[in-house]
This record gives C-alpha cells, sequence and structure tokens, in this order.
C-alpha cells in the first residue's frame, strides 16, 4: 500500500472522530455562567455545574451533557418550563429542578434522543413532557408536583406526546396526576417504575405497541389506565391497593388484542375492569383479596381468560350478560379457591408461570389430572340487582351476600349473568415473577373472620334478600 492511500486513510479518521476529540468540558458556578455557556458552548460539548442554586429559565438548542455535582438545584421562577430542550441528543444528568410555571414542566423536550437521568423533580406542574419527537430515555429520576397540598391542578409526572420508541424506566413518581401517561407514543417501554398516590399510575391513550412490564402502582385511582390502544404486552407488574370506589388495579378500556400477564393484582377494589376489550389474552395472573377480581363490562367480548387464579376475592368474576369470552385454553382454566376440589393421594401437579407463560405449547405435557371434571360458575345475581335498585348496595360484601353468591353457583339458575369454566385447575398456578421479589411481604390488614359477624345477622339479611328477590321475579313475570 502506497504513502498516499495511508495519508487518505489517516485524515478521514480524523475527519470522523474530531468531533468527539474536540468536545471541551465547562465548569459553571452561577446562573450567568450557564445562561453564557449554553450559548457559546460547541455541539457535543459537556458542562459541568457546581454545587449551588441557579435561578432562571434555561434553554438547551444543540446536543449537549449537561452533568451537576451534589447539591445542584436549577430553580425556575414559577413561570413557564425551567429547562426547555430544543435539540437533538441533549443528555441531562444530576440535577434537582423546581419551580416551573402553572401549566409548564420541569423540563419539556422537544428534539430527539434526549436522556434525562438521575435528576430530582419537583413543585412543578408537569415533571418531564417529551413532545412531538422520539427516541427518549428517561431512568431513574424522583419526580412529583407541587409539594403544596392545597394546590388542587397537577400534571403528571411523564408526559409523552407523540413520543414514539421512548424507554421510561426505574423512575419515583408520586403526587402526580398520572405518573407516566403517554399519547399516540407507539413502541415505547415503560419498565421497573414505582408510582402511588396519583390518579392513573400508566396510562396510555392511542399507543400501540407499548411493552408495561415490572411496575409498582399503587394507592391510586387505577394502577393502569389502558384506553383506545392496541397490542399492549402487560406482564409482571404489581398493581396493590387502589382502592377508589370506582378504580381497578388494571382497567382497560377500547383495548384490543393485548397479552397480560403474570401480574400481581391485589387489595383493589376492582382487581381487573374491562369495558369494550377485545381479543385479549389474560392468563397466568394472581387476582388476590379484591372486592371484585373481575368485571367485565359492556362490549367485553373474545378474550382469553385462563390459567390464573382468583384467590380472596369477594366477588370473583361478574359480567355483563351480553358478553361472550373464553376461560380456558385447551382445556385448562383458572384457579378458584372459593372451588371445592377432590384431593386424592397424589402429588398434583403444579404450573409455573414463568415457564408455560412462554411456552404454552408445554401445556401438553401438563397432567391433565390437575384440572377439576366439576364445571365452575361465577356469577352474581346480587350485583345485576344492585344495578337496578342502588339501594340494595348497603348488602354488599356483607356475609349473607358472599354465602348467597355460594349458593348460586350449585343452584340451577340458567342466566347470562354467569361465567362458566368448564375445566379449572386443582392447584394455583405459581407465579414466579421478579416483581415479587420487590414487594413488601406483609402489606395490608388480616382478613375477617367472618364467623365473628353472627349467625343471626346473616339469617336475617338472607331472609330478606330471598323475600325481596321472590316478590322481584313475580312482579316481572
Amino acid at each position: 500500500m502506497k504513502w498516499p492511500t495511508y495519508f487518505f486513510l489517516l485524515v478521514t479518521a480524523l475527519f470522523i472522530f474530531s468531533g468527539k476529540a474536540g468536545a471541551e468540558e465547562f465548569r459553571v458556578t452561577n446562573e450567568n455562567e450557564l445562561q453564557t455557556v449554553l450559548k457559546t458552548a460547541a455541539e457535543n460539548d459537556a458542562i459541568k455545574i457546581k454545587k449551588g442554586i441557579y435561578q432562571g429559565n434555561f434553554s438547551v438548542n444543540k446536543p449537549l451533557t449537561i452533568k451537576g455535582e451534589k447539591g445542584v438545584i436549577i430553580k425556575g421562577p414559577n413561570k413557564g418550563d425551567v429547562i426547555t430542550i430544543n435539540a437533538d441528543d441533549v443528555a441531562i444528568e444530576h440535577l434537582q429542578i423546581e419551580g416551573s410555571g402553572s401549566q409548564n414542566a420541569g423540563i419539556h423536550v422537544n428534539g430527539n434522543r434526549s436522556s434525562i437521568k438521575n435528576t430530582k423533580i419537583y413543585d412543578v406542574f408537569h415533571g418531564i413532557v417529551l413532545k412531538n419527537s422520539y427516541g427518549h430515555q428517561v431512568d431513574d429520576n424522583i419526580i412529583t408536583s407541587y409539594t403544596d397540598d392545597t394546590i388542587v391542578h397537577k400534571g403528571h409526572g411523564i408526559y409523552l406526546i407523540e413520543a414514539p420508541h421512548s424507554h421510561i424506566r426505574n423512575n419515583i413518581i408520586f403526587g402526580t396526576n398520572d405518573g407516566v401517561y403517554l399519547s399516540y407514543s407507539n413502541l415505547s417501554e415503560i419498565s421497573r417504575n414505582t408510582v402511588t398516590n396519583v390518579r392513573y399510575g400508566i396510562h396510555t391513550m392511542d399507543s400501540d405497541d407499548v411493552i408495561i412490564h415490572q411496575n409498582q402502582l399503587s394507592k391510586s385511582r387505577n394502577g393502569l389506565m389502558l384506553m383506545q390502544s392496541k397490542r399492549l404486552s402487560v406482564k409482571e407488574n404489581y398493581l396493590f391497593a387502589n382502592t377508589t370506589i370506582e378504580g381497578a388495579g388494571l382497567f382497560l378500556f377500547d383495548t384490543f388484542d393485548s397479552q397480560i400477564s403474570m401480574n400481581i393484582v391485589k387489595k383493589n377494589n376492582k382487581g381487573m375492569y374491562l369495558e369494550n376489550g377485545k381479543r385479549n389474552e389474560i392468563s397466568f395472573n394472581e387476582f388476590d383479596q379484591n372486592d371484585k377480581g373481575m368485571e367485565l363490562a359492556k362490549g367485553s367480548e373474545d378474550n382469553g381468560i385462563y390459567l390464573n387464579n382468583f384467590l380472596n376475592n369477594n366477588q370473583q368474576v361478574i359480567t355483563d350478560k351480553e358478553n361472550e369470552n373464553l376461560f380456558n385454553l385447551e382445556g385448562f382454566g383458572n384457579y378458584w379457591d372459593d372451588q371445592r376440589h377432590l384431593h386424592l393421594d397424589r402429588d398434583e401437579p403444579t404450573l409455573h408461570a414463568s415457564i408455560y407463560s412462554t411456552r404454552p405449547v408445554l401445556l401438553e405435557e401438563f397432567n391433565r389430572q390437575g384440572t377439576n371434571n366439576y364445571a365452575y360458575k361465577s356469577g352474581d345475581v346480587f350485583y345485576h340487582l344492585t344495578t337496578k335498585e342502588p339501594y340494595l348496595q348497603i348488602f354488599s360484601g356483607s356475609p349473607a351476600v358472599g354465602l348467597w353468591n355460594t349458593i348460586e353457583q350449585f343452584v340451577p339458575i340458567p342466566s347470562k349473568q354467569f361465567i362458566v369454566d368448564e375445566n379449572p385447575i386443582q392447584t394455583p398456578v405459581v407465579i414466579d415473577t421478579m416483581i415479587e421479589q420487590k414487594v413488601m411481604k406483609n402489606d395490608g390488614e388480616n382478613a375477617v373472620d367472618l364467623e365473628k359477624s353472627g349467625f343471626f345477622l346473616v339469617f336475617m339479611s338472607i331472609s330478606f334478600l330471598t323475600l325481596w328477590y321472590t316478590r322481584r321475579m313475580k312482579n316481572d313475570a
């Protein structure tokens, strides 16, 4: 190889790498220096912010890396966005940001491929807004809205508006309107976030092909609010203590063709609520200690609901009478803890969700002796009566209603208000997920001992309800 060729390759290499090699790092100690460097720095330069309070609104209009030392506070004047990013490939790390306007954000991003990590955001309307852009990484941040409890109107923790291909991971969010809100933001990942005391923990609207994995969502109206979305993957989330009257651990509305598996849904008002949810696969989930395990409202049809555990729910599954859903897969139904099982002197087979959820073909190897020969019927005539006579709700959750619901399983009342699981399994599915390693072992009050409620109360309640229902049927006839 002749020397001109070597020279050409050397010049080419220097040209390619000159941008990165020539990047400078600026150190700033006050807001005036920071404003100046943001204007004068070259593309791909780095800005190191020394400890202190930096007051004002700041704009980033070129690709830069901005890092703060411990104790850096960027304090806005309670007007506008505190930091506005208008360029692509901007990275922000280790800042504390406060003081946005009443409808603004701590960080507002208009450029593509931003990276926001290890940042704390307080006393703002929205925490982070990602708008009309793509490819963001928002990781390991702590975000809340106004810390003044007298301020009612709050924004979202992380708000994506037409911001597809984004990754939102390992953030802690509390005290906002919605924790993470995706609007028209397809092909995004929302994983390993902890969200509490908000309206909706994670909220999708018109966002398709989104991964929602291993999030902890608690003490909100709805843990997951999935609306007008398709092909979602909702897996290994912990949905706990979302207990408002109309709330749910997992709420689906106009959501189709999604995979919902290996979630722990515990101590919510409604474990899972579907309205106009179609063709979703709901499998290997655990619905435990909810008031209603699952409610299938109008238009929720063609869903596959199988190999789930229904444990200690006041009502297991209730459904609109027009819905038609499948409660088994290839002869395998769900586990119902209120069904009588015949236990013989043999080892009963065990299903591990981590194995069979990823390789359903292995179900063929599962011992079919693990299924019950008797179908399980779940419904609630009392629930449907309360929709017509709301005052009867005073009896909801009483021992009498619980006993009535149990009797309904064995009384041959033909009704579309019941679901039937033809092949219930005899042992619970083992939901061995990573999320279980992160949740508290002792996470609630002890179960109520119904025996202490008193036989007399049960007898009188059943008598009243039976008499009322009999008269109602005669009047309807």
